[in-house]
């Protein structure tokens, strides 16, 4: 009896980590190396982020060179909308923003600065906030109904994501705030937040209050409308430089936030890394247990001990009768 009792306790105690999960725990959760070697730059998976890259700088190079011809193309479509019967042009751009908050679609960045260049500083930050916060809220709840059984996959199956679930679920509104403060994608942060039960009170509180980071977004706009002399009132924008200041304010805001939440989230992510280790151990011993049990026996087969008490106890054998009583086996 002592014996069994102390096989069972053996059992009951999660098993200390094998070698080769004690190199997964050292190693680190990104592989920064493997864009050293040259398999990495020939796979064909990397295509479309050199396009996308391509594309991307091609942009930014013509919005500062080209800014005059952008403006001039982007007029019609500036008196387009404010002609709209009933005044709903600025429904347009909130339209672009909502659809454009679905992952894999871009460009809300390209519309806040459309919506700088059309309605002015005031009335184009408005839009811009309005559009991005419905379609935030459309995604969070996307995500959360939809998606939500994939990510738990994920979660199991990737140890990056299941680190950062675990840092998520820990520092609630801290890490809601410091990620929607920084530059990440806000169509990744929005779909952990989601997945990993973040309540919607906490995600819209942490929406609202990093809204002021479109502001140098729309100024781009707005400076870009400058340049357009018969645009009046673009030119007293450019004249406040209360607005300017507060724009660059914004700016170094955002780039100060971005490098701190990647220093700070990846140091997070390596403290709970064994913790997460810890828990997966468990549920695959827990899994094991329960595919490698006998319902009808109670034997537990494989590396664990083998429990054969209670068998033992209810197995009744039936005693065999005494050859000397059938007389069949006697012989004349």
């Amino acid at each position: 009896m002592d014996q069994v009792e102390e096989s069972a306790d053996v059992r009951a105690r999660t098993p200390s980590p094998t070698p080769s999960e004690l190199e997964e725990i050292n190693a680190p959760l990104y592989d920064y190396g493997r864009w050293k070697r040259k398999e990495t730059w020939l796979r064909w998976q990397i295509i479309p982020w050199f396009i996308f890259i391509s594309a991307l700088i091609a942009g930014f190079v013509m919005l500062l060179v080209e800014s005059k011809a952008i403006v001039k193309a982007v007029q019609p479509a500036v008196v387009w909308l404010n002609d709209r019967p009933g005044n709903i042009g600025w429904l347009i751009p909130i339209a672009f923003f909502f659809v454009l908050s679905f992952p894999p679609l871009i460009g809300q960045n390209f519309v806040a600065i459309t919506s700088g260049i059309c309605f002015g500083t005031a009335k184009g930050f408005g839009i811009t906030c309005g559009g991005i916060l419905l379609g935030e809220i459309a995604n969070y709840y996307a995500f959360k109904h939809c998606l939500r059984g994939r990510a738990e996959k994920l979660e199991k199956n990737k140890m990056s994501y299941a680190c950062l679930t675990r840092v998520v679920r820990d520092g609630g509104f801290k890490v809601a705030m410091i990620a929607r403060m920084s530059a990440l994608p806000s169509h990744f942060t929005t779909g952990v937040f989601a997945t990993c039960g973040m309540s919607i009170w906490t995600f819209l509180l942490a929406a609202v209050l990093s809204l002021p980071k479109q502001f140098p977004l729309v100024y781009v706009g707005v400076g870009l409308a400058t340049q357009n002399k018969d645009n009046v009132q673009a030119t007293k924008d450019k004249n406040n430089k209360g607005l300017i200041i507060f724009s660059d304010i914004i700016t170094v805001i955002i780039f100060i936030a971005t490098f701190s939440a990647l220093w700070w989230i990846n140091r997070q992510l390596r403290r709970v890394k064994p913790a997460v280790m810890l828990d997966r151990r468990r549920a695959r011993l827990a899994a094991l247990r329960n595919e490698s049990t006998d319902p009808e026996m109670g034997i537990v087969e494989g590396s664990n001990a083998v429990t054969l008490e209670s068998s033992a106890m209810d197995l009744k054998v039936p005693e065999p009768a005494p050859l000397a009583d059938d007389r069949r086996l006697h012989v004349v």
